[in-house]
C-alpha cells in the first residue's frame, strides 16, 4: 500500500521546491551619492534624455528602481548579440548603478 503525504507537508514541499528552482533575486546596493545619482546618470542622457523621457531610446523616468537595477545588472553580464548596453553598464559598480536607477526612478513619467 502506497502512502501519500499529508496535504500540508505536500504544500510545504512544493513551496520549497519552487523557491529552490526560482532564479535568484539581485541584491540592490543603497545609493550614497550626495546628488542622488544625477551626475552618474548624466552618462545616460545622450540616449535616454536629460529628463529620462525625450531620448532616442527607451524612456526611463519613473520606472521602478529595483527593476531598472536588475535589468542593468543582467545587461552587464551579457556580451552577446545586439546588447548595446553591455559596454555602458559594465563600467559601473553596483553602488553606481543603484544611484543611476534611483535618479531615474524619481523623475516623472511624461
Amino acid at each position: 500500500m502506497r502512502r501519500s503525504l499529508p496535504p500540508l507537508l505536500s504544500a510545504i514541499s512544493a513551496l520549497l521546491l519552487s523557491a529552490a528552482l526560482a532564479p535568484p533575486a539581485l541584491a540592490q546596493v543603497a545609493c550614497t551619492a550626495p546628488d542622488g545619482g544625477k551626475l552618474l546618470a548624466s552618462g545616460c542622457f545622450q540616449c535616454h534624455g536629460t529628463d529620462g523621457n525625450n531620448g532616442a531610446f527607451d524612456a526611463l523616468a519613473g520606472d521602478g528602481q529595483a527593476d531598472m537595477f536588475n535589468k542593468l545588472k543582467d545587461m552587464k553580464t551579457k556580451k552577446v548579440g545586439a546588447n548595446i548596453m553591455y559596454p555602458h553598464a559594465w563600467g559601473y559598480t553596483d553602488a553606481q548603478l543603484s544611484c543611476i536607477t534611483l535618479y531615474f526612478s524619481k523623475l516623472k513619467k511624461p
